[in-house]
């Protein structure tokens, strides 16, 4: 599986950025992962993704961006937002793309290294490093602050401007493969070194020393084949899959090593790039999870095989001290007998040889297994299988408790160890679960959905399927009026100071009655009716030409006001309710706000809201957590804060109350 671009891919993708970005405006700079960062580009609204050691190109797809910048991104605002990107290049063919920013202070070189240990590098117009992600002082160069900024060194030749004929030398490299020599060679990655020799015919495990000339000659006539289709950019892009429909390798022409794979097309090679590693990024962070989970799973079994191992020995230890302190108190008399036995022997001159021997002797006599014997230290009895051993200053009834007390520590070691191994148990079968928390963490991201032009007011579509919008605040109000209402459109107003214009696009057409109550419901609860509490409110429509940015003489009309002339048409006493639903469109969901009957008619499940004085906060979540379907069961604490707060939006004045709930969650 690919997981970073190539040379040649990196060769293939910059005419296509050059399209794109080149006289664009950077408009921000997000740092949304350790190496990963995101330039905002205008106009057009652009996504250039720079991805150190894997990836460059324009992203399509929706990345969760820090609440707080961290300090390299806030540098690279400082420097580049409000900057003109006037070139992006290949440096010599290598992984390394540099572009040129274009700032009121001069001409910025803004260099992404997407290799190994690479690194993302400003240059300032003095040609010295401004920042950079990593710093570091290498054999080959330096990269710090303020010093003078020198490319990576060239991993290999560049096979747009070497002599293709060098290859005849190939056979210098000895015993080292063939593939391995051409990728040391040249700049082009191992899987279009294999492309190479597949289609000159030699076997890429070949040893270079035995390739044959008629071998280089086709190697020569194939490498040609690959320089000529990335000069005349002969692209078709294509996503390949293995077996089991995995993403396997993302390329920009058709290769002859993947002829027999599944592959699905593109019409552009960013296109290819950007599906191919938005999705490996979240796999590969899976991956991460897991093997970190194995990594912890097998260190907490060695220690707990070390544990139980210890607690074996412990257990005996603990019967076997408890025993010890039985057998001297069962056979105390005895034991004494003999102790007293060998004092006086030894006090009568006899060697601890000689009184062993008489203690044996007198063992002979006893029916129980029972062997006797004196040492430096004190005396050693055999009974029953196990050695006491009583000191020379204790009495047998001080051995015992010792060995009852040795048993107690021994036995207090144990509970705790057994605690300990209970607490890596739990450790261990928690392991998955929290490997499912960091699935959680790590989301596959969305394609940005394009937004309609009518997002950016309160809209919904009625129960008729038609348009109705209405102002946000004073600047979306003047913006609706101004810009977007039309001749033929019907223009409704609640009856209360506070209120915004609701616009019903029906075309040219006089909407239907239940369009008519629905757009007159939404613009009697978008009023400050709400917020007030009120029950109910009379709102009125006109047409277009009735509203008005003039006003009165000795009048002034504010931002987001206008007048309105001529005959008012009402609608008495409607109610104030609203309601938030669920949408389903394909795997995307989003939550939709509108009169109850018209968000019944293009919802699965709905609530229906009254004016009220719980929170949005608060209210979205309970929302959130009726109406998600077990689709969206697990869902990561980013997620859910973005459609809590994506709910909260729809919520009419931030403050509401639950009344009922509609539809049926599929």
């Amino acid at each position: 599986m690919k997981d970073v671009m190539t040379s040649v891919d990196i060769a293939l993708i910059i005419p296509e950025l050059t399209e794109k970005i080149v006289g664009k405006r950077i408009d921000n700079v997000y740092h949304i992962l350790p190496e990963t960062f995101i330039f905002r580009l205008r106009p057009g609204d652009l996504r250039l993704l720079i991805e150190v050691e894997r990836r460059i190109h324009l992203t399509q797809y929706e990345y969760p961006t820090p609440q707080k910048p961290s300090n390299i991104c806030m540098a690279l605002r400082k420097h580049l937002v409000g900057g003109v990107i006037e070139d992006i290049q290949q440096y010599e063919f290598e992984r390394i793309i540099e572009l040129k920013v274009s700032t009121g202070r001069g001409c910025f070189l803004l260099v992404a290294e997407v290799f190994r240990r690479g690194n993302i590098i400003l240059v300032g117009p003095d040609k010295r490093i401004v920042l950079s992600l990593r710093y570091a002082r290498m054999r080959d160069r330096e990269v710090i602050r303020n010093v003078e900024y020198h490319p990576a060194p060239l991993s290999g030749l560049n096979p747009l401007k070497m002599d293709l004929q060098n290859l005849q030398n190939i056979r210098e490299a000895g015993e080292k493969s063939v593939l391995k020599t051409i990728n040391s060679l040249i700049s082009i990655g191992p899987t279009y070194g294999r492309e190479v020799l597949l289609r000159a015919g030699v076997n890429p495990e070949k040893e270079a020393a035995k390739v044959e000339d008629s071998e280089v000659i086709g190697l020569i006539e194939s490498l040609r084949d690959l320089v000529r289709k990335i000069v005349e950019k002969n692209i078709e892009p294509r996503i390949i899959f293995d077996e089991e429909n995995r993403p396997i390798d993302v390329i920009p022409f058709t290769l002859k090593i993947y002829e027999n794979k599944p592959f699905r097309k593109f019409t552009s090679f960013n296109d290819a790039v950007d599906e191919y590693f938005s999705t490996l990024t979240a796999t590969l962070e899976i991956e991460k999870a897991k093997s970190r989970r194995l990594d912890e799973e097998s260190r907490l079994l060695r220690i707990l095989r070390e544990q139980d191992a210890q607690r074996r020995l412990l257990e005996e230890t603990v019967k076997e001290d408890r025993v010890k302190g039985e057998l001297i108190y069962s056979n105390l008399h005895l034991i004494r007998e003999f102790i007293d036995d060998a004092l006086e022997m030894k006090r009568a001159g006899l060697t601890i040889e000689e009184i062993n021997e008489n203690l044996m002797k007198k063992t002979l006599n006893l029916n129980v297994g029972f062997k006797p014997k004196m040492e430096d230290e004190g005396f050693t009895f055999e009974i029953g299988g196990l050695t006491l051993k009583i000191m020379r200053n204790e009495t047998p009834q001080q051995a015992a408790q010792r060995y009852y007390e040795s048993a107690k520590r021994s036995s207090e070691k144990l509970k705790r160890l057994k605690e300990s191994m209970r607490t890596i148990e739990s450790k261990i079968k928690s392991l998955s679960s929290e490997v499912e928390a960091e699935e959680l963490k790590v989301e596959v991201p969305k394609l940005r959905r394009v937004k309609a032009w009518y997002e950016k007011f309160n809209w919904f579509k009625s129960s008729d399927d038609i348009l109705v919008i209405s102002g946000k605040d004073a600047s979306t109000n003047e913006m609706l009026v101004r810009r977007y209402m039309e001749d033929g459109d019907i223009v409704m107003h609640a009856e209360i100071h506070g209120a915004p214009f609701t616009v019903i696009k029906a075309g040219g057409n006089f909407p239907p009655e239940s369009t008519l109550k629905e757009a007159a419901q939404a613009a009697a609860s978008r009023s400050k009716a709400w917020s007030l509490g009120l029950a109910a409110v009379d709102v009125y429509w006109v047409r277009p030409e009735q509203v008005t940015a003039k006003a009165p003489s000795g009048e002034y009309l504010g931002r987001g006001q206008f007048m309105v002339t001529g005959r008012r048409n009402y609608i008495r006493g409607v109610e104030l309710r609203m309601a938030v639903g669920l949408q389903r469109n394909g795997e995307e969901i989003r939550f939709i706000a509108g009169p109850p009957s018209a968000v019944k008619k293009h919802s699965e499940a709905y609530v229906e809201l009254i004016p009220g004085e719980t929170s949005a906060g608060k209210l979205a979540r309970k929302i959130i957590e009726i109406l998600r379907p077990e689709s969206m069961e697990r869902v990561s604490e980013r997620t859910m804060k973005a459609m809590v707060e994506e709910v909260a939006r729809l919520i009419p004045a931030g403050r509401a109350e639950m009344l009922g709930r509609g539809g049926k969650v599929s």
